[in-house]
């Protein structure tokens, strides 16, 4: 099956995450990044969720999962340990959520996916998504890892000050060609090596003068 990528905008949104070991846990950091409302189903949880659930950043309910627990969800991630129980756990949840049309994703188990998760580079505002289609999680962590390298955390500054320039640009009201014009020079230009380097008193100066000219 070929998915289709998208982002989702989940801050606010009802988040379900059955199960609180290692799998669960680094789904609902990534959930807390992006600001989704979490509850946790699980009888224990590891100390990072422990931790978010210590500063209210999830909620936690100390059992097993319920039929009924992913009612009003927008998205449900399941990661419970394997077993018969658990494939019978995870089918019913499956069949739910679709009847409910609610996403789910089922940690390891495509076939009980409506979507699945990317090996992800994050650096801020900027990420880098690498999907195998549920094919090969380890080429697609192998290649996130490669470009972890190439991609460091300079790149979260610079898409910021990217996205801030394009909106001051996009104030003076120039046809398009003019703005992509200007995109393009903003791009080729010294603005990320001076980033980069942590000139960062020369960064703002060449910041000041593209805006006060274009």
């Amino acid at each position: 099956m070929k998915y289709y990528p998208v982002n989702l905008n989940i801050y606010n949104k009802k988040v379900l995450v059955v199960g609180g070991g290692a799998v669960a846990s680094r789904k609902a950091e990534r959930l807390v990044e992006r600001g989704a409302d979490i509850t946790v189903v699980s009888p224990e949880i590891s100390p990072e969720i422990a931790e978010f659930v210590k500063k209210s950043k999830a909620s936690w309910v100390d059992r097993a999962y319920k039929a009924g627990d992913e009612k009003g969800a927008f998205a449900v991630f399941c990661a419970i340990s394997a077993g018969e129980k658990s494939i019978k756990i995870e089918k019913g949840l499956f069949k739910r959520c679709v009847k409910k049309n609610i996403l789910i994703n089922v940690a390891d188990k495509p076939e009980f996916c409506t979507f699945t998760l990317p090996a992800l580079v994050s650096r801020g505002e900027f990420d880098i998504a690498v999907f195998t289609s549920g094919s090969s999680p380890r080429l697609a962590r192998k290649i996130r890892e490669d470009l972890e390298k190439v991609y460091g955390e300079e790149y979260d500054a610079y898409v910021k000050i990217l996205g801030f320039m394009r909106r001051e640009i996009k104030k003076k009201k120039y046809p398009q060609s003019k703005n992509q014009e200007l995109f393009d020079e903003l791009i080729n230009s010294d603005l990320f090596e001076l980033i980069k380097d942590k000139k960062f008193s020369d960064a703002s100066l060449f910041i000041s003068n593209f805006l006060k000219r274009s």
